[in-house]
């Protein structure tokens, strides 16, 4: 866990990559910032960086302590010729309660199959509330969106790489499909296109899909996530949950024939 930096220097930006005993350093000052080695050693991976440039190396300071060590840890910087270290500490949280968090994806998968399964029967049946239960099968894909999207920029903070257009595209990878898939779909839907279900439940299979493995998370205490951890796993619940919801909503929306294919079928008297 990162305290800081000690003096504080206004543009030096220190992130703990991945959990891990990785660090990322942005030099956003006009000065060179210098990483220097532990005391004792010759230079090793650690980097001198100009100004506007960033620098992730893997530190031995932030590695697990011997038994009975201090938790605490020191990586001294020269920033420009004065001297700034940045403090951490090796204690992370508890672990979470993982019972809570799949009740919760359980919920989210079961709720927007019946309000999806409420919009095909009504539109079957051409019951009034269909119109208002498709649109809600409609905001659940773009909430799904966004918490993937959410998801996606959260893991992009702590890459070896500053955030950037390109740092998120390529952490999120055929997630933009899901994006875009859904987003579609919403708008399919609110035009009142027949494949609006078809690309809403397109979108969910891929968000599901993609963070499926990310449901580790609901069991682990430190995640490669920048912001709350408990907000990445909300994102998870969502995107997982809501996905597979939308999934098997898509399925039951395209299996029910529409009140004009029905009429089409009977036989004329």
């Amino acid at each position: 866990m990162l305290a800081g930096l000690d003096p504080a220097v206004g543009g030096i930006a220190v992130t703990v990559v991945d959990g891990g005993p990785r660090l990322r350093l942005d030099n956003a000052t006009d000065r060179t910032v210098e990483v220097l080695p532990p005391e004792g050693r010759e230079r090793g991976q650690e980097p001198v960086v100009p100004p506007g440039s960033s620098a992730a190396w893997t530190d031995p300071r932030l590695a697990e302590p011997a038994a009975g060590a201090a938790t605490a840890w020191e990586v001294p910087l020269l920033v420009g010729g004065e001297r700034v270290l940045v403090r951490g500490d090796r204690v992370w949280p508890p672990p979470p309660a993982p019972a809570p968090w799949w009740a919760l994806t359980a919920a989210a998968a079961l709720g927007t199959f019946c309000l999806g399964g409420t919009a095909a029967l009504r539109r079957r049946d051409d019951e009034p509330g269909a119109r208002a239960a498709e649109l809600g099968v409609a905001a659940v894909a773009v909430v799904v969106v966004a918490a993937h999207a959410v998801h996606v920029l959260g893991a992009a903070l702590v890459l070896d790489v500053p955030v950037s257009v390109g740092a998120v595209l390529g952490a999120a990878g055929i997630g933009v499909a899901c994006w875009v898939l859904g987003l579609v779909g919403a708008g399919l839907v609110a035009a009142r296109n027949g494949l609006g279900p078809a690309c809403c439940a397109a979108a969910g299979a891929l968000a599901a899909l993609l963070t499926a493995f990310d449901t580790t998370g609901f069991h682990r205490a430190v995640l490669a996530f920048g912001w709350s951890f408990d907000l990445d796993r909300i994102t998870t619940v969502v995107a997982f949950g809501g996905g597979l919801g939308l999934l098997v909503t898509g399925w039951a929306a395209l299996s029910q024939p529409s009140p004009a294919a029905e009429a089409t079928d009977q036989p004329s008297s």
